[in-house]
């Protein structure tokens, strides 16, 4: 098995191959239907999962619902034009999908919902933080050994996504051992997705570990970041390396958080930008659904029907004020609004019994005794300096590299007849 994910040409050959093959794979939807005859060495492409776990509704051209449906555990409808987080972790009408913490996401290291500036996110701020903090100030959890406290800290939802696909394809594990209905339900048992991610991504104790960023082949070459690095007015291919987020250069020479600016929302990839955590959550579903088809269903919801309890406490996180505000809050007006400055945000009140899946709660969900690392090394402390990558932590797209994106839609359509051509010959 690979160990070394940053100097392997091999490993990096074969990512490539696998996103070019999921990108074929996204034209069969046929082929993912339960119960077909697939191996987990066989995955579908991941945008072709979300869209089976969360089935969207359909929208106009320029990406409005067309018609408002009835919302059940079995019936419901998600954004297929996702340009904002904002609304995250609430009904499904309003445009968001779960969050993070939502999708129980084992290694998020979420902050709490304590009342303090950026609840639900990666970012940590003293209790007694002033709302106009900037997330940078705010540090994620980032440790020097998986035995700590606070396990791992934080590991974004792409690296768990790449682990667990190329687990998936070489058979790490047997089925049996990465699903226990009983303890986890449909997702993975944390401690041997967090094998599978010390497998590729190891860490030597006592040093943080440094992950690529999700755009790269060795970060698992994740195609639906469509990062800003051209400018708010390139929304196009090639796109350069940068964050996900397309924001004013005013509001970027802030410093403020720029996960509240929308995704990519004009040019041939408007509405299509993905969270690795939803891809994550549908690759769960969909493994789930093959090896425990009686327990567990194709689509999320199904599988975690409490999200529709109408007395469940969200986990959205608050936004500032926005320029779309006066929008009505369902339309695509509303959601690419863009954040005022001068950064005007309100951190609200404490929120007792939302879903926070805490470093704490990650250390207590693996058996690092298990985990084949390095000895030697400090005592474990979490990552004590500002960190510069805003973002909302689901991603880490490199703001200095200057190397563009160029897998896109029409080279995947080019992939995609070659390969039918093939078949039909």
């Amino acid at each position: 098995h690979k160990s070394e994910y940053s100097k392997s040409t091999t490993t990096t050959m074969k990512i490539t191959q696998t996103a070019a093959s999921f990108i074929v794979a996204s034209a069969i939807p046929s082929a993912l239907a339960a119960g077909d005859d697939s191996t987990a060495t066989t995955l579908p492409e991941i945008f072709s999962l979300i869209d089976i776990a969360f089935p969207m509704w359909e929208v106009d051209a320029d990406g409005n619902r067309i018609e408002m449906s009835e919302c059940t555990v079995t019936s419901c409808k998600w954004n297929p034009f996702y340009v904002t987080k904002r609304y995250d972790g609430l009904h499904p009408d309003l445009g968001g999908h779960p969050s993070d913490n939502d999708v129980k996401y084992a290694f998020f290291a979420s902050s709490p919902f304590a009342g303090q500036p950026y609840p639900g996110t990666p970012h940590h701020c003293p209790m007694d933080a002033p709302d106009d903090i900037k997330a940078g100030e705010c540090p994620k959890i980032k440790t020097t050994s998986d035995s700590s406290e606070q396990g791992p800290g934080h590991v974004p939802p792409h690296i768990s996504l790449a682990a667990l696909t190329w687990g998936a394809e070489e058979e790490l594990f047997p089925m049996e051992d990465m699903f226990d209905y009983d303890n986890h339900e449909c997702r993975v048992v944390p401690d041997v997705l967090f094998k599978m991610i010390r497998n590729y991504f190891p860490r030597t104790e006592g040093e943080k570990v440094d992950y690529p960023p999700p755009i790269t082949p060795e970060g698992g070459d994740f195609q639906y970041e469509f990062p800003s690095g051209n400018g708010l007015d390139k929304q196009e291919p090639p796109y350069a390396a940068g964050p996900p987020h397309w924001c004013t250069e005013e509001f970027t020479a802030s410093g403020h958080w720029d996960g509240v600016c929308p995704y990519v929302f004009e040019g041939p990839d408007a509405g299509k930008y993905r969270h690795p955590h939803i891809a994550f959550a549908a690759l769960e579903v969909y493994l789930a659904n093959k090896h425990m088809p009686a327990e567990c269903a194709v689509t999320w919801l199904e599988n975690n029907p409490d999200f529709l309890d109408p007395d469940r406490v969200t986990t959205d996180t608050p936004f500032p004020m926005m320029d779309a505000d006066d929008a009505a809050n369902t339309t695509v007006a509303h959601w690419v609004g863009q954040p005022v400055l001068p950064w005007t945000y309100v951190s609200g009140d404490p929120r007792p019994g939302a879903l926070v899946m805490s470093a704490e709660n990650s250390a207590s969900l693996i058996s690092v005794g298990d985990v084949e690392v390095p000895s030697g090394g400090d005592d474990p402390t979490p990552d004590a300096e500002p960190d510069t990558t805003v973002g909302d932590g689901d991603e880490a797209s490199p703001t200095e590299e200057s190397s563009a994106i160029s897998m896109t839609g029409s080279l995947a359509a080019a992939i995609f007849v070659a390969v039918i051509g093939a078949i039909s010959m």
